[in-house]
């Protein structure tokens, strides 16, 4: 099996450039000089979990104690706390969906939070544009955009070699960009499809004839490009093979899972040394429009019942290492309020998203934990946006400002998130509130 051109170039962000598309974010576009690039805060690691589909944040931290649910819920509504199969409480008004139960004790001792009810005013109910828009962090002309996740890698100086990974087979929107980032299908197999016996001539003659020809007047830098790319590429992977072959295993027991498998990667990775900042994993499934399942039955309860154990491993494998590392979810969008006529739920509106970490603002002044941050907007309908959703009360820039900003330590927030008017969200020790 040999190397193939697309894989190379999807995997490590050059696709779009080579082509001769090149709508990616440099300094001088945004009025930036390499004197104004800064170092972020040394150690620390945002993991992001993007949830594709549109999960269903109204039955994974439940309003229980809003008389809107359960007439709005009536054969998917997770019971209240007390009752069979019920909501494990988390504040007296949320609940925790019982096939999460993983999850409960970071509730407790202050490593988990739910922000609620958070998403934009121009959501379009589309997969395709709000994966971009929440990937891009633009909103309107995404296609225009490289990834967030990107622009804070080149508005920003990191403190090791290999400051962004994605455990997948492509790179994702949300790190494409031209600062590098690479894309690994595993770390126990670090080396490209078929590369096993690959050199840097091989690897030269297989980048010759690429997936598709640039333009000629873009010819010569796109060469510059891939062969930059090609080298930082094997030298990335190098450095990465070297650190893992010095690792002792972890005896933490992770669940059989996808996302017990990657979640044990990205945390190897993370204790490896290798001045990892940014990992991205994606989990799909999420698009419930018919048998959803409430508390004990459906696809919903698998897949939330597989991201909770996955990240309670997760956690305990970490050990001290969490308090500087922080898990958030992203998704396309949450789901309607109402249940529709198949037993699951359409595309809505605001969603509730999941810190894990050990930098997050759970505890209050007097020692009160507090596990769900949320302006509650209510489920009555006239409440609900259009009569039909979950209204947004937090925009999901601020709270994607206040990680590169308080957690990854970059100023450059405007730049990283452009055409937004910042709001405290107070997610964060640390952050203004």
């Amino acid at each position: 099996m040999h190397i193939t051109r697309r894989y190379f170039l999807q995997s490590t962000g050059a696709l779009a450039v080579y082509c001769g598309i090149n709508p990616l974010c440099t300094l001088a576009d945004v009025g930036m000089t390499p004197a104004d690039v800064k170092p972020v805060t040394k150690g620390k690691t945002f993991v992001a979990i993007f949830l594709r589909g549109g999960m269903d944040g109204l039955n994974f931290i439940v309003p229980f104690k809003d008389p809107g649910y359960l007439q709005l819920r009536r054969t998917i509504a997770i019971p209240a706390p007390g009752q069979d199969n019920g909501a494990l409480d988390l504040d007296g008004f949320f609940g925790l969906h019982p096939r999460a139960a993983a999850l409960a004790p970071l509730f407790k001792n202050g490593t988990a939070m739910a922000l609620h009810a958070v998403g934009y005013d121009l959501n379009t109910r589309s997969h395709f544009e709000e994966q971009d828009t929440w990937e891009t962090g633009v909103t309107g002309n995404t296609v225009a955009s490289d990834g967030w996740l990107n622009r804070h890698l080149i508005t920003s100086q990191g403190h090791g070699p290999v400051r962004a990974i994605s455990i997948g087979n492509v790179l994702p929107r949300i790190l494409r960009g031209k600062a590098q980032a690479f894309a690994l299908s595993g770390i126990s197999d670090l080396k490209l499809p078929g590369a096993d016996n690959v050199d840097d001539v091989q690897m030269a003659a297989a980048l010759e004839h690429a997936y598709c020809t640039p333009p000629r007047e873009h010819r010569a830098a796109a060469q510059d490009l891939l062969a930059q790319t090609a080298q930082t590429t094997i030298d990335g992977i190098q450095f990465i093979k070297a650190k893992m072959a010095t690792m002792v295993a972890t005896t933490v027991e992770y669940p059989k899972t996808d996302i017990g498998r990657q979640l044990q990667q990205v945390a190897q990775l993370i204790k490896a040394d290798i001045g990892l900042e940014v990992a991205e994993i994606d989990y799909g499934g999420w698009d419930t429009h018919g048998n959803q399942g409430g508390a004990t039955t459906g696809q919903y309860g698998d897949l939330v019942q597989r991201l909770s154990e996955g990240l309670a491993a997760f956690v305990q494998d970490l050990g001290d290492r969490l308090n500087d590392t922080l898990v958030l979810t992203l998704s396309d969008f949450g789901r309607t309020a109402a249940e529709n006529g198949t037993g699951g739920t359409d595309h809505g509106w605001a969603n509730c998203m999941l810190a894990v970490g050990g930098g997050i603002a759970t505890t209050s002044a007097g020692g009160i934990v507090k596990p769900v941050l949320s302006k509650w907007p209510g489920l009555a309908k006239e409440q609900l946006h259009q009569e039909r959703d979950l209204l947004h009360t937090t925009d999901f820039r601020d709270v994607l400002g206040e990680v590169v900003s308080v957690h990854l330590g970059n100023p450059q927030i405007k730049t990283v998130l452009p055409s937004h008017d910042f709001k405290p969200v107070g997610l964060l020790k640390g952050a203004l509130v």
